[in-house]
């Protein structure tokens, strides 16, 4: 069973990242998460992808229950399989929307920075980007993501801090670029990921606009 399903609606890809009550992230999940990425990426959708999670979370980070247990090897894999799931995300060529449904902690954050447009709901629920106090630092790649695309100001006290923040405020930091109501979530991230996608010159500003990064990011993947 796919951790990533998805769903075609009028040419935009949905995909929903369904992972247990959290949407927790871990090796496996990311790697086949990646290698979806990158097949989308090589055939995009007509009319955009709209990422979203299922139920009431759109994701809480990573497993940290998984994540002490591993060896070193583990590690490893884990680290590589985060790197290179961020990468694919941030790399595929048309318009992406994150529909942010729900708590988005840590690598959710950082999901939100890798996409063109952040469309949250209202609603009772955090997003930020908490690795300090979960004791997991940044992987080279969100790194990278977190210093191209969000402000230095609000880069320095979300990733020392730990610090939460509501909707309202994730939009006034720069980590969600407009509220809408929950209900109306997916119906509003498609149609704004199709007015993206639709603009004739969107691919290319996208790929001017994002060069910098995947060059850095390219370097990371390739040391």
């Amino acid at each position: 069973m796919t951790c990533f399903p998805t769903e075609k609606r009028d040419g935009t890809i949905i995909i929903t990242l369904t992972n247990g009550e959290r949407n927790t992230l871990h090796a496996d999940l990311l790697e086949e998460g990646a290698a979806a990425l990158q097949a989308l990426a090589a055939n995009p959708p007509e009319a955009g992808i709209v990422l979203t999670g299922a139920g009431a979370h759109f994701t809480c980070g990573m497993d940290t229950k998984v994540a002490v247990s591993l060896d070193k090897a583990g590690q490893k894999r884990a680290v590589a399989a985060i790197n290179e799931f961020a990468a694919a995300l941030h790399r595929l060529p048309c318009a992406v929307v994150c529909a942010v449904n729900g708590n988005a902690i840590g690598a959710g954050g950082i999901m939100m920075l890798a996409c063109d447009w952040v469309l949250a709901a209202q609603g009772d629920y955090k997003i930020g980007l908490p690795e300090a106090k979960a004791g997991l630092p940044f992987p080279a790649v969100p790194q990278a993501i977190l210093d191209h695309w969000l402000d230095p100001v609000w880069r320095r006290r979300l990733a020392l801090s730990s610090h939460l923040l509501n909707p309202a405020e994730a939009l006034t930091a720069g980590l969600a670029d407009e509220l809408c109501m929950a209900d109306q979530l997916i119906d509003e991230a498609v149609l704004r990921v199709q007015a993206l996608n639709a603009q004739p010159g969107f691919a290319e500003c996208k790929r001017q606009l994002r060069a910098k990064a995947n060059a850095e990011i390219d370097d990371i993947l390739g040391s």
